[in-house]
């Protein structure tokens, strides 16, 4: 059989294409629906002035769109990979030493009484080694990420950043020009903003009336970005401290992520779901305005645990069009010199743990990281072992020396598990 003429070839393969274009764009599209949240009940116990409360929290945190309107967005479709089976781990009979007083016990132990855990899902080499669940915990239901979504926005600006989106070393107020003419916002750069080291000092007056137009408590008027736009001034210190990543500058850094991208924060998250190949429906918390929360992401726990696996394809095929460029995961798996010593609070960890770009390296040897929420919940990544470990808790505590201690000794009991069973 001859080839045809070349002038034949070029109308075939435009039909070739045509065809194919609405299958990519099924591949990428999501599908986003605005929520409202439903009337309250007149005898409805938990209300939206006390749903994050210790006592509310496993029901709060897990039914976000029912106290706080937002947007839900649907990943596209994907077919479910099927990985051969593995031996599933045995937290009964995992023994860890508990750091509360250095006695060995159960996993579970820890994980009931240490840190409060709700859900937990450990992938190695991306198969399933644990799914651990409190009764009624459903982890394909997305729930809240609070300060745990700062290091998802920071991967975002930075990737933007990487396509020549945005200039990492411009002052805050240069790429949020509603902002402009505030000197404090002009000494302030992109890349201090991204390592949650910004120096911004907030009164705890300041802190109530952002959670107020944030909408996570009643009495909000203006909105977040409004409220923002108004501040003045911006006091800084001189010498910016290790506080933790959360409070109102979360916002300023998704407004960047919006801004530098010029794409709302549900086509961001989008992108995110496409990358991570993600199985189930997004929430998005929003103001009253309709503007998207730092603090408002919800993913499900599948999809929490996808996003570990995500990075640690990065770095295992960095030719590949992926989440973060390549030198962002070298860089957050590592401790290198633009790294700082973790806050009071963190220190649990251990001593020589660090953090930078709102993700913590929690000490010692090996190439690992972490995202660390409230209450427990966190990501733990470990790139030499090809291990995730993700958790959804409700700690009583936002977080603790003893919480912090009992994640670190939960993680690396489930790679040393994962060494014996594998020979590393």
């Amino acid at each position: 059989m001859t080839d045809p003429a070349p002038g034949l070839l070029r109308p075939i393969l435009g039909c070739v294409l045509c065809a194919a274009l609405p299958l990519l764009a099924a591949e990428t599209s999501c599908r986003t629906q605005r929520s409202v949240p439903p009337p309250p009940e007149g005898q409805s116990i938990v209300g939206g002035d006390d749903w994050l409360r210790p006592g509310n929290l496993r029901f709060g945190l897990a039914h976000p769109a029912s106290f706080m309107p937002g947007s839900r967005i649907e990943p596209p479709p994907r077919t479910e990979r099927r990985m051969p089976p593995q031996r599933q781990i045995d937290v009964d009979r995992m023994r860890v030493r508990d750091p509360a007083d250095e006695v060995e016990r159960s996993l579970r132990h820890l994980l009931d009484n240490r840190i409060d855990v709700d859900g937990m899902m450990v992938l190695r080499r991306g198969r399933v080694v644990l799914d651990y669940r409190r009764t009624g915990f459903d982890p394909a239901s997305p729930r809240l990420l609070l300060e745990a979504t700062h290091p998802v926005l920071a991967m975002m600006v930075v990737k933007a950043s990487a396509e020549g989106l945005v200039d990492r070393s411009k002052g805050v107020d240069r790429v949020l020009p509603e902002l402009g003419g505030n000197t404090g916002l002009g000494k302030l750069s992109l890349t201090r903003l991204l390592h949650g080291r910004t120096g911004l000092e907030w009164t705890p007056v300041e802190r109530e009336r952002w959670r107020q137009e944030a909408g996570w408590t009643p009495g909000g008027r203006l909105g977040v970005r409004a409220w923002l736009t108004a501040r003045s001034p911006w006091p800084r210190k001189l010498e910016p401290g290790a506080d933790l990543p959360s409070g109102p500058e979360g916002e300023l850094l998704l407004w960047v992520a919006e801004k530098a991208t010029r794409k709302p924060a549900t086509g961001l998250l989008c992108e995110l779901q496409s990358g991570i190949r993600a199985q189930d429906t997004a929430f998005w918390a929003s103001d009253g305005q309709g503007t998207p929360l730092a603090d408002g992401l919800a993913l499900s726990l599948r999809d929490f645990a996808a996003l570990g696996q995500g990075l640690l394809d990065v770095r295992a095929r960095p030719g590949r069009r992926s989440l973060v460029p390549a030198w962002f995961v070298e860089t957050v798996a590592g401790v290198g010199s633009s790294a700082h010593g973790l806050p009071a609070l963190w220190r649990g960890l251990g001593e020589d743990g660090s953090w930078q770009y709102r993700f913590v390296h929690p000490g010692g040897a090996g190439r690992r990281t972490a995202i660390l929420g409230a209450f427990g919940t966190s990501l733990y990544i470990d790139f030499d072992h090809a291990t995730v470990v993700a958790i959804y808790a409700t700690h009583p505590e936002r977080t603790s020396p003893l919480l912090m201690a009992s994640l670190r000794r939960s993680w690396e009991a489930l790679v040393k598990t994962g060494d014996a069973r594998e020979g590393y």
